[in-house]
């Protein structure tokens, strides 16, 4: 069943964690139609009432991304659910998953694979922007579509997406997706831009890329505050915790290995600079035995990941094998 659209582009609607399905409280879906063979002229009398009016209006409404309805509330051809299709997207509900909206080149993949009746089944998330490239992403009953400028719009599901997301998702070393999960011998395999994960019964998903942490295996005597921060995020995003160790004391090591803070790995947007330790109210006192404290900002605080602005600031110190952090103390 095709479902029209008139405009079409990828516009994030929201930042933060992902929303928490919930139940309708509209009034109930009409019958199923058969696929509209022409796009009806946006109408202000066309009501839309529910937890998808509701959701419509959450996002702006008429005046938001999504614009006036199209149409009014239609049945899935599944009857799990309803939708109502809107000038700059639609916006789908089953009681598993609320309503969510989904729109853009996500949207059309999303059609392209079944809609709610494919592999991914309804939608679980708004869209979100990613922290890198531009990209956004959609979560769904059986996993996600992440798109890019460069790479379009691909699903990744399964023991695949667990393993791209243990390595960083988009901002690890493989990159976004740039297929669809598809069959191999004996197995399953999705491509990235840097490399690729294969998923096979007896082997699991095992992911071919680039090393991460190309030039951080050792640590060498001369090593500058600047390098051993470097070092010691690439192995903490990467997930290896014997090089994190290698470039950290084991206090610190011990901070970056618990796994509260571990969840934050993917939020690591950029080391900000190392200088002379200067405490203030901006920046806590942080132990540091050659008097140099290095920044380190992330997507979401550590204490608060619904927010935007989190902070590691990094004590570093020196030792027989050279420069490494010695404490780290976090803030929001």
């Amino acid at each position: 069943m095709r479902r029209p659209l008139l405009a079409l582009g990828v516009l994030c609607a929201a930042l933060g964690l992902l929303a928490t399905p919930a139940a309708s409280a509209g009034t109930a879906p009409v019958a199923a139609t058969p696929a509209t063979p022409t796009v009806p002229a946006p109408s202000a009398t066309v009501g839309v009432g529910g937890a998808i009016g509701e959701h419509h209006r959450m996002l702006g409404g008429a005046d938001g991304f999504l614009g006036r309805p199209l149409t009014g509330e239609i049945r899935t051809p599944n009857g799990r659910g309803a939708y109502v299709v809107f000038e700059g997207g639609s916006v789908y509900w089953s009681p598993a998953t609320g309503a969510q909206e989904v729109h853009g080149a996500i949207r059309e993949h999303w059609g392209r694979l079944g809609w709610e009746n494919g592999p991914l089944g309804f939608p679980t998330s708004i869209e979100y922007s990613t922290m890198r490239s531009g990209g956004a992403y959609s979560a769904f009953q059986g996993g996600s579509l992440h798109w890019s400028p460069a790479t379009g719009a691909h699903l990744v599901k399964g023991a695949i997406r667990d393993a791209w997301g243990r390595s960083g998702w988009e901002t690890g070393p493989l990159g976004f997706p740039t297929s669809d999960e598809y069959d191999v011998p004996g197995g399953k395999r999705s491509d990235f831009q840097h490399g690729h994960i294969t998923w096979t019964p007896r082997a699991g998903a095992v992911v071919s890329a680039p090393s991460a942490v190309a030039g951080c295996t050792t640590r060498p005597v001369g090593t500058t505050p600047e390098h051993a921060v470097h070092c010691t995020l690439r192995a903490w995003v990467a997930g290896r915790p014997d090089l994190v160790r290698a470039h950290t004391g084991r206090a610190a090591a011990s901070i970056l290995l618990d796994p509260t803070l571990s969840r934050m790995r993917a939020g690591v947007v950029s080391a900000e600079g190392c200088a002379a330790a200067e405490p203030s109210e901006a920046a806590p006192l942080v132990a540091t035995s050659i008097g140099v404290v290095c920044t380190v900002r992330l997507s979401h605080p550590v204490t608060a990941p619904a927010e935007e602005g989190g902070w590691l600031y990094l004590g570093m110190g020196r030792d027989t094998r050279g420069v490494h952090v010695e404490n780290i103390v976090t803030g929001g």
